[in-house]
């Protein structure tokens, strides 16, 4: 099998390995009928494609005859990636793991799929490997979707919050943008109320039969009716404590404007 692994032009420098290709030249090729050198390959979609990338190239393909070419496209990307309720992200590109697969009561697993227009693929980009912080963030959507999706009872509340209390990120090798899993340990779980859940889990990133990165996370979730208030509260008196402290800092250095004096103060022309 003549195996091509196509992925985004963002990792410049992986692209140029043998049996790798650019997303943009792969695309190049089918939008100008340059297929030749497609013939006889078997073209998968990796590391760094839009779903609407993904499916743009595969109409083209097929529209251009190479469906046994295209035939293990959507290989590394079958399982549906985690959408705003499991991930709690608004974007679709910011979503860096799949659906998370229960394996048991407490091990579950998903894959990462990284798209090149999520917020932290827009810098600080080596080109070869995958960021520490790419993987911080697979591992922190994680266990908020494990959670929500296999771990919350039916008496949970509808909205809720998440609150880390520990989050230990550790890096035993370099990742590159090829597949890769996250393995989910749930190691604690207990509900001190009704409307509380507190979570300790371990995580580890799994790269050609071997962990890349892991995660130790200790958590909460709580009731939004419950947290929603004391959270603004608590940013009611940091506000009002660091506008003291802004204040005080200002008069010391005679800087800013006085107070002006109240309208009722303000002696007038006899």
């Amino acid at each position: 099998m003549n195996l091509q692994l196509v992925i985004a032009e963002e990792f410049n420098k992986f692209v140029q390995k043998p049996g790798v290709l650019a997303y943009h030249t792969l695309l190049d090729q089918l939008r100008h009928n340059r297929i030749e050198s497609l013939r006889g390959k078997t073209l998968v979609a990796g590391q760094g494609l839009s779903g609407m990338q993904i499916d743009h190239a595969y109409c083209l393909a097929i529209s251009l005859g190479l469906g046994q070419e295209f035939a293990c496209w959507n290989e590394l990307n079958r399982h549906s990636r985690a959408g705003h309720a499991l991930s709690h992200k608004h974007q679709d590109q910011n979503v860096l793991i799949s659906v998370p697969r229960k394996i048991d009561e407490t091990h579950f697993e998903a894959d990462v799929l990284i798209d090149a227009r999520s917020e932290l693929m827009l810098d600080h980009l080596t080109g070869l490997h995958v960021q520490g912080m790419v993987l911080t963030e697979a591992c922190r959507q994680m266990f908020i979707a494990t959670t929500e999706a296999h771990c919350m009872g039916p008496d949970a509340p509808a909205k809720r919050y998440f609150v880390i209390n520990e989050m230990n990120m550790r890096f035993l090798q370099f990742a590159f943008p090829l597949p890769a899993t996250i393995r989910y340990t749930l190691l604690d779980l207990q509900r001190p109320r009704p409307d509380r859940v507190t979570v300790a889990a371990d995580m580890e990133v799994w790269q050609n039969g071997r962990a890349v990165a892991g995660m130790a996370v200790k958590f909460g979730v709580f009731d939004d009716a419950y947290l929603g208030p004391r959270e603004n509260q608590l940013a009611d008196q940091a506000l009002s404590h660091s506008m003291d402290w802004l204040m005080a800092d200002l008069i010391s250095r005679g800087l800013g404007q006085p107070a002006a004096t109240p309208a009722h103060a303000v002696a007038l022309p006899a």
